[in-house]
């Protein structure tokens, strides 16, 4: 069952990687394609800060869970390496349970979020979109969080495998 979940969640972290990249490939060209109509044509157009701030929330939001998959959220590494193997090992799973709670917490009220939204986006004044698309970045991303906590056994052996290797790689 495990092997499963880590092939799911290979798979949303692909996917989700690969989103992200095309979110932040479409930034840079509104950004290009805004400045320009504003400095070359002085015809700015009222749309791509709007737009570029929307899609940077979905990639914001994307790269997170990608920071979770590989084990690099914040944390205390010099106090945690510092204990012994057993305790280390329950530290990482309590750090872990501190983490699930906040990404159901966030998951959750994000989701709530998305349901109540009614707000518009104004993108120009004839343009607007809900604030829902915007909005909904809040649970994806903390759905794709859970998807890749379920993982924490394979990212907490490489965390301990990543240690000993540095601390050998001390020694020499």
């Amino acid at each position: 069952m495990l092997k499963k979940i880590k092939a799911l969640s290979d798979w949303v972290d692909k996917a989700s990687m690969f989103v992200a990249s095309v979110i932040i490939a479409l930034i840079l060209l509104i950004s290009i394609y805004g400045a320009f109509f504003r400095y070359v044509l002085r015809n700015p157009l009222p749309w791509p800060l709007p737009v570029e701030q929307i899609l940077m929330v979905w990639g914001a939001l994307l790269g997170i869970p990608a920071a979770l998959k590989r084990g690099e959220h914040m944390g205390v590494e010099g106090l945690i390496r510092a204990l012994p193997d057993k305790f280390e090992i329950i530290i990482r799973y309590i750090d872990y349970v501190f983490v699930g709670v906040f990404i159901i917490v966030f998951f959750w009220f994000g989701w709530l979020e998305f349901v109540n939204n009614n707000d518009l986006f104004m993108i120009t004044s004839r343009v607007r979109i809900s604030s829902k698309w915007l909005v909904l970045a809040l649970p994806v991303s903390g759905l794709i969080q859970l998807i890749h906590l379920l993982t924490a056994p394979y990212v907490i052996k490489e965390e301990m495998q990543k240690t000993y290797t540095e601390e050998i790689i001390e020694q020499i």
